[in-house]
């Protein structure tokens, strides 16, 4: 089974688990913008992860349609993020770039061709730690895809209508977001 298959068959489930996060936010304040300790390079590393695992095609959207980027920094963001999820994230980046450094015309993760950039994440994943690394990134992939616009991913509802998931009702408006409402 393809990724995209898999996506469609469980888009109700992901859907919920997307859901259990966000109400999770509620009860925590937002970050500093400070980017969750990851420097503007991990994050475009981080994009590239991100596209590599969930490719645009002509008939589904990708990571860069659902914005999956911007909805991580805006998680990572969070002062009730499970801080070691950020710490996760730096601890991966950093061996994925001593990975890749390693491949053959290595260098850095966005110099490696598409092939190089699977063996590197194929060798990370290997390594202790480097399964949780990687899911933890489809995780948020996911939630990306499955969220409520408001929140920063799935722009315009394009992961639900790829999935003909029908969201659910009422939805939050701009001052309705979990992170306002706890303020108030």
């Amino acid at each position: 089974m393809d990724r995209r298959a898999f996506l469609a068959s469980t888009g109700a489930f992901l859907s919920a688990a997307a859901l259990a996060r966000l109400e999770a936010f509620a009860a925590a304040e937002p970050a500093s913008l400070s980017g969750a300790g990851i420097e503007p390079e991990g994050w475009r590393t981080l994009g590239l992860v991100q596209d590599h695992l969930f490719p645009s095609e002509t008939q589904a959207p990708g990571a860069r349609e659902i914005n999956a980027l911007r909805y991580l920094r805006f998680v990572m963001n969070w002062r009730g993020t499970d801080p070691a999820e950020p710490q996760i994230l730096r601890s991966g980046l950093d061996r994925l770039r001593e990975i890749a450094a390693q491949t053959k015309g290595g260098g850095a993760f966005e110099a490696l061709d598409t092939p190089a950039r699977e063996q590197t994440l194929r060798a990370l994943e290997a390594e202790e730690g480097g399964t949780e690394w990687i899911l933890l990134v489809l995780d948020y992939l996911f939630e990306a895809l499955l969220a409520d616009p408001i929140y920063g991913g799935n722009p315009d509802g394009i992961g639900w209508r790829w999935l003909r998931i029908e969201p659910g009702h009422r939805r939050p408006g701009p001052d309705q977001r979990y992170f306002e409402l706890w303020h108030n």
